[in-house]
């Protein structure tokens, strides 16, 4: 195999794959990326065993062939090079990497071990622009559960309709969704398909893509998914089982409601964890037609803050975990918001002031009067 390629296409497409490669990998061939001629350029790939990305790059190819180099000493080569750059392999078994006067001579590592990553054989295709992939997901994928325990809140839900796709993650303290308006066809008998992406996979897919309106494309079958973007495609099994029913978890009426400014209420917040954070990370919030109070107390210190809202119901007094509250609000994209609460120690709701294009709902933290 030979072939000539730039430096920056290398370099784009390494930065791709290795996000695939585990810190330690459980097979030698999995510290790998698999490089091989094709008819329209060089496919790149890496797997994890259980993520696999392949992309495609432009290049001038000499000789046809494939071959398994060691992928972070590859990438760290790449980084330090510029201009055209001449990869030749010969017999499989060295590389032979030159450009601008360097030469450097790697072993390859043994191809036959490296899994072949066959395309997803799709029960149904989501597609949405990869600008509304990147921005729902990245304002959801902080709810996600890093509990293996409880596998199935490690994943992102992912529900597609005639209409619109939703994003789901909680983690048992939180619940996070982003709805984006788009049209996707449906078979006429069915009127809702829903996965479980794999959370850690998914939010690596939205820092992946462009803030573009280009198409991603999300193929599912039973067991597997595979997203397509420009050049590159994502493998990765779905985890299995059913989803938490969050529907029936938001409340649909409540006794309490503001609504607030974003921006300040955002920075009463981020003030008053700074001093929460000296002690158990708590905020309370006082809500009464008199406006919000936040407070916090330290050891040493304690914190007031007061601001004017749009108030309705019943007065309440609540508490939070500080960055579980933040987390929220600061992913929220509207100038102001909704806050909606039944009792002190019953879920939150945040949501829109009008429409449903996202909500996210925060547990409460129970304390003495």
């Amino acid at each position: 195999m030979r072939f000539t390629v730039s430096s920056v296409d290398i370099n784009h497409s390494l930065n791709l794959v290795t996000r695939a490669l585990l810190p330690r990998s459980v097979k030698p061939a999995y510290e790998g990326v698999f490089i091989q001629t094709m008819e329209d350029g060089v496919q790149l790939c890496c797997t994890s065993g259980e993520m696999s990305i392949k992309t495609m790059m432009n290049a001038i190819i000499q000789e046809d062939g494939c071959a398994l180099l060691p992928a972070k000493l590859l990438f760290e080569l790449m980084r330090n090079m510029e201009g055209d750059i001449v990869i030749n392999v010969e017999g499989a078994q060295t590389a032979t990497i030159s450009g601008q006067g360097s030469t450097t001579t790697m072993m390859c590592l043994d191809a036959e071990n490296f899994p072949d990553i066959e395309d997803v054989k799709s029960v149904y295709v989501t597609q949405l622009a990869q600008s509304s992939l990147k921005e729902a997901v990245s304002r959801i994928i902080f709810a996600v559960s890093n509990d293996e325990t409880r596998r199935i809140l490690t994943g992102c839900l992912m529900e597609t309709t005639a209409e619109d796709i939703r994003f789901v993650c909680m983690d048992g303290f939180r619940l996070a969704m982003q709805r984006v308006e788009n049209k996707n066809e449906m078979p006429q008998d069915k009127e809702l398909y829903s996965s479980i992406l794999p959370g850690s996979i998914i939010g690596e897919i939205a820092r992946m893509v462009e803030d573009s309106q280009e198409p991603v494309c999300i193929n599912c079958s039973n067991t597997h998914m595979m997203a397509s973007f420009g050049k590159t495609k994502v493998y990765s099994p779905l985890i299995p089982g059913e989803y938490i029913n969050y529907k029936q978890i938001l409340p649909t009426n409540w006794t309490t409601a503001l609504r607030a400014d974003k921006s300040r209420i955002m920075s009463g917040i981020e003030r008053a964890a700074l001093i929460a954070r000296g002690s158990n990370n708590l905020l309370k919030l006082k809500i009464d037609e008199d406006g919000l109070v936040i407070m916090a107390n330290a050891e040493a210190s304690n914190v007031v803050e007061k601001m004017s809202i749009d108030f309705e119901g019943s007065p309440l007094n609540i508490a939070f975990n500080a960055r579980y509250l933040m987390d929220v609000i600061k992913n929220i994209d509207t100038a102001d918001f909704a806050m909606r609460f039944n009792t002190n120690v019953s879920p939150c709701v945040i949501c829109p002031v009008s429409g449903n294009r996202y909500t996210y709902l925060v547990l409460p933290v129970r304390v003495s009067e």
